[in-house]
């Protein structure tokens, strides 16, 4: 655990005061991480895919309570995305609505 905290604090020298409390944060549990972890934890999130490095960096984490409110928010956004699309779906389905009716009008004003 000593070599732990000498590299994690380290890395504290090495940051910005503004993400220090994001490095106390998460840096043990990245710094715990073996080099291969590390490597997959970084391709996760250079590869857009930041749900998924998230919810790994969390589960390294040693509160679990973390995780289970991470999982929670991330089912509300969830829900809320559905919500949104469908709402999204029913607008685009009455403008082609109203815009069907419009091109009949105006085919009946030209007389086609």
């Amino acid at each position: 655990m000593a070599d732990i905290t000498i590299k994690l604090d380290g890395l504290l020298a090495k940051t910005p005061d503004l993400l220090k409390p994001v490095v106390q944060k998460y840096g043990p549990a990245l710094v715990a991480m073996t080099a291969q972890e590390f490597c997959d934890w970084l391709d996760l999130m250079i590869n857009g895919d930041t749900d998924a490095a998230w919810e790994s960096l969390l589960k390294k984490m040693p509160n679990a309570a973390l995780l289970d409110a991470w999982n929670a928010k991330a089912a509300e956004w969830q829900a809320a995305n559905e919500k949104n699309a469908a709402r999204v779906a029913l607008q685009k389905e009455a403008t082609l609505a109203v815009l069907k009716v419009l091109l009949a009008g105006a085919l009946a004003m030209v007389g086609l």
